[in-house]
């Protein structure tokens, strides 16, 4: 249905009218069954971060939301510039693409970057929402891929695609918490550790299990990375 009204990760190379049309599109219940106030996680975190909790069509919610919060990346980042590389950028748009491809059982065909000019606002609240919210709904897709992974380990097929699409996401949260960040002459920011965070660490063995050798070893450096930037920030504990 997403895909039929346009709203797939084709939206992110749009014009910014479309998008900006898009994102009241995939907000509204009437597109994707959802109903407000679906009381789970910690409520401080929710507002600190402007996160808005659903429940009903789990798999419209989940793709809509990762729709939603690229989307608000692409619009500040058009407002305000960004220093992120342009390398960085296409590893940030990438696994959108990815996840659809991985969704629809789609052929893989490449996608189109647009990366942002200079902007001429200020806006570094925005920024950081944007960008951690983006971080969360992509450790939500890389603990899908992950899942996936073990759920199919007799489909061999399947569980490589499975873990590339968990290391294009992981990539991509790297550098959404890089984006969050990237705000000049301002403190360090907290990074939420996440549930997903450390249910990769808990399955990590069993990835291993699964998975060639090379395509472990991409997996395991992209969680590294991610790493990496946790213990050179302050961190706040999500359980939800």
């Amino acid at each position: 249905m997403l895909v039929q009204m346009g709203l797939d990760d084709t939206v992110l190379s749009a014009s910014p009218v479309h998008q900006r049309l898009a994102r009241v599109v995939l907000a509204s219940s009437d597109v994707i069954e959802w109903k407000p106030g679906y009381g789970t996680g910690d409520a401080s975190h929710d507002d600190r971060f402007g996160i808005v909790r659903v429940g009903g069509d789990r798999g419209g919610v989940f793709l809509s939301s990762v729709l939603i919060a690229y989307l608000d990346v692409l619009e500040n980042a058009a407002r305000m510039g960004t220093s992120i590389s342009e390398d960085s950028w296409r590893t940030l748009l990438w696994a959108p693409t990815a996840l659809f491809d991985h969704v629809l059982r789609r052929p893989q065909l490449g996608m189109t970057v647009v990366t942002p000019g200079p902007g001429t606002e200020y806006l570094p609240h925005e920024r950081v929402q944007a960008g951690q919210r983006l971080y969360l709904a992509l450790m939500q897709a890389v603990r899908f891929a992950v899942s996936g992974v073990v759920r199919a380990q007799d489909d061999r097929p399947l569980v490589e695609d499975c873990v590339t699409l968990a290391t294009a996401c992981l990539r991509a949260a790297t550098v959404a918490l890089a984006f969050a960040c990237d705000v000049r002459n301002d403190p360090p920011l907290p990074i939420m550790e996440t549930a997903e965070h450390r249910y990769l660490w808990q399955m990590i063995s069993e990835v291993r299990a699964a998975v060639p050798r090379a395509r472990f070893d991409q997996f395991a450096s992209a969680l590294r990375r991610l790493n990496d930037i946790y213990t050179a920030s302050p961190l706040l504990v999500s359980g939800g």
